[in-house]
């Protein structure tokens, strides 16, 4: 606090302050909720004892006086009430400081982030204390937020993961993705938040969740709803539930009328590999097929041939190429 600042309460708690001090002090009051909370500390809570700190502040006087040569004129000053008023507004911030020290000191201690569990080229399943049981997808990683299980149970994501949060924990369960926190309710969701992705999304298969921010309460999403977060403009949005939403897990793929682009995206993410469309006219062409088991070869051979197109592989990845003209006329001829 300024100078300034401080005389001007003293003066307020006085009794007097003058109109443009008055103002001073909204202003002031206005500019932060610390500075809110240090004006309610001395004016709400506590009743500033005047003469106890004016007794103090003389004790310190007399002190410093004892300690320096002696004056050549020994006068004394009856205290004015403003005096008396800033002793004790001198006094009561010096305390008021020292508590928001110390609490800000606690709120800025950033809490331990320990890494339990992470996935790179495969998904993995790993089991929490509690027996929650997390399914990691390929590039996702795990972390726990402070001590786990000990009265609260606070998750880090980064990537994809399932939870089947296990209904013996201690505390609710709190996933931490991005911007956003899911809190649990009991339940079995998908939450999918990659860097990388212009937004988190997540699936309730079972019970209930609650998907909000710090500053947003967010959306509550019970079985089988789905909703976004978009982290440019921090809106939450329910959308429709993607059928393939866990096959990074099932390994079972349904498509109705899906961009064959959009389709061999959601494969290659959900297996590991890397399939591509060689033209932009034959990724928007629409694909209605289902897999359950298949292995990636199995799939691209289908889509291949479902499609009319026609296959490259090199170093484990795909392309699907449109077949040449000539060849397209001979397969009609057969």
């Amino acid at each position: 606090m300024t100078q300034d600042i401080d005389r001007t309460i003293a003066r307020h708690l006085g009794s007097e302050a003058t109109p443009e001090e008055q103002r001073l002090l909204q202003a002031w009051l206005a500019e932060s909720e610390q500075n809110r909370r240090l004006f309610a500390a001395l004016v709400s809570d506590v009743t500033p004892d005047t003469e106890k700190a004016w007794a103090a502040f003389e004790r310190h006087m007399h002190q410093t006086a004892a300690a320096a040569p002696p004056p050549r004129a020994a006068a004394r000053r009856r205290a004015t009430p403003l005096l008396r008023y800033a002793a004790a507004v001198a006094l009561l911030m010096g305390g008021a400081a020292l508590a928001w020290v110390e609490l800000g000191s606690r709120r800025n201690a950033a809490p331990q982030i320990r890494l339990v569990a992470e996935s790179a080229g495969e998904v993995r399943e790993h089991t929490l204390s509690d027996g929650t049981c997390v399914f990691l997808s390929r590039g996702s990683k795990l972390s726990c937020v402070g001590e786990y299980g000990s009265g609260k149970r606070e998750l880090l994501l980064e990537g994809e993961a399932f939870f089947e949060v296990a209904a013996a924990g201690s505390g609710q369960l709190v996933v931490h993705a991005g911007q956003t926190l899911i809190r649990d309710v009991g339940t079995a969701f998908n939450v999918q938040a990659y860097p990388e992705d212009s937004s988190v999304t997540v699936l309730v298969q079972r019970g209930e969740v609650r998907f909000y921010t710090e500053a947003d309460s967010g959306v509550a999403l019970t079985a089988g709803e789905t909703a976004s977060f978009n982290k440019r403009t921090h809106a939450f949005r329910r959308t429709p539930t993607d059928a393939n939403a866990t096959a990074y897990i099932t390994k079972t793929f349904v498509f109705k009328d899906k961009p064959l682009g959009e389709a061999v995206a959601l494969i290659s993410r959900a297996c590991g590999v890397s399939i591509c469309v060689g033209s932009a006219a034959a990724a928007a062409q629409v694909i209605s097929v289902a897999f359950s088991g298949e292995d990636v070869d199995e799939m691209v051979e289908v889509i291949s041939e479902t499609m009319g197109l026609q296959v490259e592989k090199s170093n484990g990845a795909y392309r699907l190429l449109l077949q040449p003209v000539n060849s397209a006329e001979k397969n009609a001829e057969r």
